[in-house]
C-alpha cells in the first residue's frame, strides 16, 4: 500500500510539470550512397537541430539517447504527463538535377508512422532545400508541442510584482498524512492477521516454488532443478512478430530488377557479340519499415547505409529452430542465373560466389561463367541471450558480360534467376555443367 501511494504522489507531482515533446533526429541517409551528395547529409541533420533548438516545449535528442530509451523503456516513464516521444528519420538522393528528400515522423511509444512528407528541391538551390526541409518538420511536429502561457502580458514590472508565498499543494499535504496514517494501520492489521491464521508460523505451509522469500536464515528461494524455462508467454506476441519477419530474411530478403540485354557488336569480327545482362539487388523496404516501426528491439545502430539491431531474451522466445539455422549459415544463399533458348534448353550459367571451388568449375555442355560481383546485404548474429541483424540498405548494380557467337545470340529467348543456398549449391551446379 506504501509504495501503491508513493507511486500515486509521484505521478501527481509529474503531472504538475508541463508535457514535452522529445524528438530523436537520426542522421539523413544518403539512400543510394552517392559520394556527391554526401555532403548535404550533415547539413540536413544540423539544419533540423538549428530550426527546433530554441522551440519551447521540444527537446532534441540524437541516435545515442534512442538507443537508451529503447533499452530502457521505463524511461518514458519517469517524464512529466502528456510528454510525446517521437523519432524522425530522413532519407535522400539525387536524381539527375535535383534533390529527393523523404521525412518520415513516428511515434516511438506504439511504432506508428504519424506524419511523412516528400521534398523536391534542384541540387543547385540547396539553401532553399533546408529551408522547406525546416518549414516541413516545424510543421509536422507543431500540433503535437504543448501551448505554452505567455509571460509578457503582466500589467506591472517585474519589480513591483507582489510576492505570493509559496504554499504546499493540498494533494501533497493530504497524502503525506494518509501515508503515515496508513503506515501504523498496516502494521497492526498485520499483526492481528499473523496472530489469527499464524501465517509466519505455520511449518505446514509448502513455499511456492521460484519465488524469493525472507526468512529469519536470510532469503531463501525453492527450485525444480528439472525444470528448464525456455518458453515466456509474456513474449509471445513479440515473437510472433519477429518470426514473420525473420521469414522474410532468412528466405526471401531481396528484391530483383532484371533489365533486358545490351548488345555490342565488333567493328573487327562480325561473327561474334558482346552480351550484357545488367541485374540490380537490393533489400525490400518493407522489411526494413517493419524492423524499424513494429519490432520492439533492444538498441539500433545507424553507420550510413549500414543498420543494426538488436534483440534479446528479455522480449523475445528464440526458436531453437531459427537459432540452429542462423548458426549453421543454412539461410545463406548466392544468385544463379540460367539463360535459355526457345527449346528451353540451357545455353549459359552464370554462378555469383566469391568460393573458389566454384570458379574452378568449368564445363562442356554449356557457357559457364563464374562471377563475383553479388555480396550479403544481410547478416545475422546469435548468441545465448541476444541476436543481432545488420542490413545494408543499398543497391548493388550488377553487370554479367559474355561473348557469343551471333547465331547463338539469336537463340537467346529466356533469362532466369534464382537464389540457391551455399550448402547446395554444388548438387545445384553439377547436373547443368
Amino acid at each position: 500500500m506504501r509504495k501503491i501511494l508513493i507511486l500515486l504522489f509521484a505521478c501527481q507531482l509529474f503531472s504538475f510539470q508541463e508535457p514535452i515533446v522529445y524528438l530523436y533526429v537520426l542522421p539523413f541517409e544518403n539512400i543510394d550512397s552517392d559520394p556527391t551528395v554526401e555532403w548535404i547529409a550533415p547539413g540536413l541533420s544540423d539544419m533540423v537541430n538549428g530550426e527546433l533548438k530554441n522551440q519551447p516545449g521540444i527537446k532534441l535528442k540524437t541516435k545515442e539517447d534512442l538507443e537508451i530509451v529503447m533499452n530502457d523503456r521505463r524511461l518514458m516513464m519517469r517524464q512529466p504527463r502528456g510528454s510525446r516521444n517521437f523519432l524522425l528519420l530522413g532519407k535522400f538522393k539525387r536524381k539527375l538535377d535535383e534533390i529527393h528528400v523523404d521525412i518520415q515522423l513516428v511515434d516511438i511509444s506504439n511504432w506508428e508512422e504519424e506524419k511523412t512528407d516528400k521534398i523536391i528541391q534542384k541540387y543547385s538551390e540547396i539553401p532553399l532545400l533546408n529551408q522547406n526541409v525546416g518549414s516541413s518538420i516545424r510543421k509536422m511536429i507543431s500540433s503535437y508541442i504543448p501551448k505554452q502561457i505567455n509571460k509578457n502580458t503582466l500589467t506591472y514590472s517585474s519589480y513591483s510584482k507582489p510576492k505570493i508565498q509559496k504554499k504546499l499543494d493540498p494533494v501533497y499535504s493530504e497524502s503525506n498524512k494518509l501515508v503515515y496514517s496508513l503506515d501504523s494501520q498496516i502494521a497492526e492489521l498485520e499483526a492481528s492477521m499473523d496472530a489469527l491464521l499464524g501465517a509466519r508460523k505455520r511449518e505446514d505451509s509448502i513455499p511456492e516454488k521460484g519465488v524469493t522469500r525472507k526468512e529469519s536464515s536470510g532469503w531463501n528461494m525453492d527450485f525444480n532443478i528439472d525444470e528448464r524455462i525456455e518458453y515466456n508467454p509474456k513474449n509471445a506476441a513479440n515473437t510472433k512478430m519477429l518470426s514473420t519477419v525473420l521469414d522474410q530474411l532468412l528466405n526471401n530478403p531481396y528484391d530483383i530488377e532484371l533489365e533486358k540485354p545490351e548488345l555490342i557488336y565488333h567493328n573487327d569480327d562480325e561473327l561474334y557479340m558482346t552480351v550484357r545482362f545488367p541485374v540490380s539487388y537490393k533489400l525490400k523496404e518493407e522489411i526494413i519499415k517493419d524492423m524499424l516501426t513494429n519490432l520492439p528491439y533492444t538498441g539500433l545502430e545507424q553507420n550510413g547505409s549500414l543498420t543494426v539491431f538488436y534483440f534479446n531474451k528479455e522480449s523475445f522466445n528464440f526458436t531453437e529452430k531459427v537459432v540452429n539455422r542462423i548458426k549453421s549459415g543454412d539461410y545463406r544463399a548466392v544468385p544463379i542465373i540460367r539463360i535459355y533458348d526457345k527449346n528451353e534448353n540451357i545455353l549459359v550459367v552464370i554462378a555469383d560466389s566469391p568460393e573458389s571451388y566454384i570458379h574452378s568449375k568449368n564445363s562442356s555442355r554449356v557457357l559457364y561463367i563464374p562471377q563475383n560481383q553479388f555480396s550479403h546485404l544481410i547478416e545475422f548474429t546469435v548468441g545465448g541471450w541476444s541476436m543481432q541483424v545488420a542490413m545494408e540498405t543499398v543497391e548493388i548494380n550488377a553487370v554479367y558480360e559474355m561473348i557469343l557467337p551471333v547465331s547463338q545470340m539469336e537463340e537467346m529467348n529466356n533469362i532466369n534467376l534464382k537464389f540457391v543456398k551455399e550448402n547446395e549449391l554444388e548438387s545445384f551446379l553439377d547436373p547443368l555443367l
